[in-house]
């Protein structure tokens, strides 16, 4: 396969640039209401754990739009990562798969996380938000999309994208497990939808495809309903003159 340089010259989708703009939009209104105005919204919108006062069931959508206020810094970055490996990723798969797998992955994590806390100890019950599960999702999937690739990490040192990939992959296993990345489930959750994503075909996450499907089992299921009768029509019958019901 053909090498891809990720870089300054990746350009952005239009649903990508709406993306960037909308989630801009909402980090400078969520910085707003922390700081200046003093409402919590971070807390109201993570996704707190079950046997936490905080949670509530909307938490797990809301939990993906918000970001660490404290850190604009974490936000930007997360922009650049979408900017460059998202292009990639959404021209291969098209658009409303590629933002069904950024969601599902976002909700996936969410889950992950969720589960983990119930079963693990201190420091895994701490509330989830950002878009970094889908973020790692769509590392993991341009890399084995993509393996000859050349990705300059940090902006200097070339990797090849497969290796950013695995990479990718065992640093969050093994902080997890060093209980060194308190959201590592987190984490782990959207990186398991994207090898899902790019292991089966995945048009299960269109949903134009989906509602498709689900009109054609509707369909099956209403014709089985009906019976076919055979009519006991024979060579004899040709004798017998019209049958009249």
């Amino acid at each position: 396969m053909r090498g891809y340089q990720s870089g300054f010259g990746n350009t952005l989708s239009k649903s990508g640039k709406k993306f960037l703009i909308i989630y801009g939009i909402i980090y400078i209104v969520q910085l707003l209401l922390e700081h200046w105005v003093n409402i919590p919204v971070t807390n109201y919108l993570a996704l707190h754990p079950l046997n936490s006062n905080g949670f509530k069931f909307y938490q797990f959508v809301t939990h993906f739009f918000i970001h660490n206020p404290a850190s604009p810094f974490g936000f930007l970055i997360n922009a650049l990562v979408f900017y460059f490996f998202a292009s990639q990723v959404e021209s291969k798969y098209g658009t409303s798969s590629f933002f069904s797998l950024f969601y599902i992955a976002a909700i996936v994590g969410g889950l992950t996380g969720f589960v983990f806390a119930l079963t693990a100890q201190a420091p895994f019950t701490q509330p989830f938000y950002g878009m970094t599960p889908s973020l790692l999702a769509i590392i993991v999937l341009f890399g084995f999309l993509n393996p000859n690739a050349t990705i300059l990490l940090f902006f200097v040192l070339p990797v090849r994208a497969v290796y950013l990939s695995y990479g990718t992959i065992i640093i969050t296993v093994l902080t997890l497990l060093a209980k060194a990345n308190p959201a590592g489930a987190y984490h782990l959750g959207g990186i398991f939808i994207g090898y899902l994503f790019l292991k089966y075909p995945l048009d299960i996450f269109n949903y134009k495809k989906l509602h498709l499907r689900y009109l054609q089992w509707q369909h099956k299921k209403r014709k089985s309903k009906f019976d076919v009768i055979d009519g006991g029509y024979n060579d004899d019958d040709d004798d017998k003159g019209p049958t009249i019901h």
